[in-house]
């Protein structure tokens, strides 16, 4: 098999320490071989080289929280009803076109925290084994506890609009058998779904620890007592599993830390209450992974200058909390709960939720380097909180993160230093994943969604 090397550029590998000028990495089929300094290095007549002087080398960027099917689409009333019913039967492609979205923008691996399981799934063994392009999937499916796009938990307001037995046949597909009625279940009997649940392929769990509510003035229920939470991380770390939290309150947030979960999901959320220290002290002792989702200070005042529905879930005390947790150097990872949204049904939303969102697919992650520069984080916690950090709250650090000899060869190469200023990582130069020279030109293979908008946003 012909070897690659990518020569001449600055290497910054994702461990953290300072770049490599004039590197040398070097990869065979889908992995790296070697990385470091060209200086004594001597490369065989029979490996390709590829001259990347004056470029920057990086490693792929991870979105540790994402929903390739649905974006905001199941909470803006009707809208679910006319995306869901244009696309049933074809879920998988509109899913596998969100990932080639994501590739298209640097995005080499994500983790989808709530779909529908099946479509998921699909589309992700079709991307593992060449059958389709985009970004390496690994997913949870369902979120336990949580119901399905016409539940409350989401869009009940849409089911009234059209077929009870549509409603009802997508949020079984959805809910996977692991939906809202687990939460009147005794531990035992959930222990068993959980464990049938986790047999058909997930690569990770998700559970609801509260109510899906995201507005700060009300304050979402626990949905599981302690040890239904307990009996479902059993589960899941017995598996092998990475488990998951979903939070919207404090007392959901204290619950996860307490139980001591991989990750949490949205950790600022919390009803607009401020997060203690001794929480914060316990995320940092405990290596619990905060996923945080800022807004930018442009588009927060965007936001609130045109009545944007999100104005609150993006400010405030949300705000106050990402600024804390960055402060007392919590272990923070890159999310953006972004999905691929179809532009048809953003017209309920008002202007200054469609415009230049930044929960959308493709320029998500643009958008949260410049939020968490703005609220002090700083660039090499930036870059690993979208790389190494993901990899190890995941438990995919043998694979992923960092241009290392035994990983995916997945990197950036870009025009211009990340570390200088975090709009560099627009200036993709070249996108390799698992080896391979992505042709971003040809991305998406097939539009779907994004060839009906029936508005321009202004």
């Amino acid at each position: 098999m012909t070897q690659t090397a990518i020569v001449g550029a600055t290497l910054i590998d994702g461990n953290g320490g300072e770049p490599i000028r004039d590197a040398v990495v070097l990869f065979e089929g889908d992995r790296f071989v070697a990385a470091g300094s060209r200086e004594g290095s001597t490369l065989s007549e029979n490996i390709t080289q590829v001259d990347a002087a004056g470029k920057f080398l990086i490693p792929g960027i991870i979105n540790a929280n994402v929903h390739l099917l649905d974006g905001w689409t199941f909470m803006i009333g009707t809208g679910t009803v006319e995306y869901l019913a244009r696309f049933e039967g074809r879920l998988h492609e509109v899913i596998e076109e969100a990932a080639q979205i994501a590739l298209a923008n640097g995005m080499t691996t994500v983790f989808d925290t709530y779909n529908a399981l099946q479509p998921v799934l699909f589309a992700r063994d079709r991307i593992a084994s060449g059958k389709a392009l985009g970004a390496r999937i690994y997913a949870a499916g369902n979120i336990v506890g949580m119901g399905g796009p016409f539940s409350a938990d989401f869009s009940k307001k849409a089911r009234e609009t059209t077929s009870q037995t549509f409603c009802d046949r997508m949020d079984a597909m959805f809910e996977a058998g692991v939906g809202r009625r687990l939460a009147a279940l005794p531990p035992e009997e959930v222990r068993l779904i959980i464990r049938d649940y986790l047999s058909k392929g997930v690569d990770l769990l998700k559970f609801a620890v509260s109510d899906h509510i995201l507005l700060e003035y009300m304050n979402p229920h626990l949905t599981f007592s302690a040890r239904v939470q307990r009996v479902i991380a059993e589960e899941a770390w017995a598996a092998g599993k990475p488990l998951l939290s979903h939070t919207t309150s404090l007392e959901s947030l204290n619950d996860a830390v307490t139980l001591g979960v991989d990750a949490m999901m949205h950790t600022s959320l919390t009803a607009g209450v401020p997060i203690p220290d001794d929480i914060i002290e316990q995320i940092i002792r405990k290596t619990v992974w905060a996923e945080i989702q800022p807004v930018n200070d442009e588009y927060q005042h965007h936001l609130e200058t045109t009545g944007g529905m999100m104005a609150g879930y993006a400010g405030g005390v949300h705000r106050e909390n990402i600024q804390r947790l960055i402060a007392a150097g919590a272990p923070i990872l890159l999310g953006t709960d972004a999905g691929c949204t179809d532009p048809d049904c953003l017209a309920d939303m008002s202007e200054g939720d469609r415009h230049d969102r930044p929960w959308s697919i493709g320029g998500d992650h643009f958008h949260w380097f410049r939020a968490m520069r703005q609220l002090g984080m700083k660039p090499m916690d930036m870059l690993q909180a979208a790389t190494k950090n993901i990899a190890r709250a995941y438990k995919k650090e043998a694979d992923l993160g960092t241009v290392e000899a035994g990983k995916y060869a997945d990197f950036l190469i870009l025009d211009a230093n990340p570390i200088d200023d975090e709009d560099n990582y627009k200036r993709i130069h070249a996108i390799y994943q698992g080896g391979r020279l992505v042709d971003r030109s040809a991305l998406p293979v097939k539009r779907l969604v994004t060839q009906y908008p029936r508005f321009e946003p202004s």
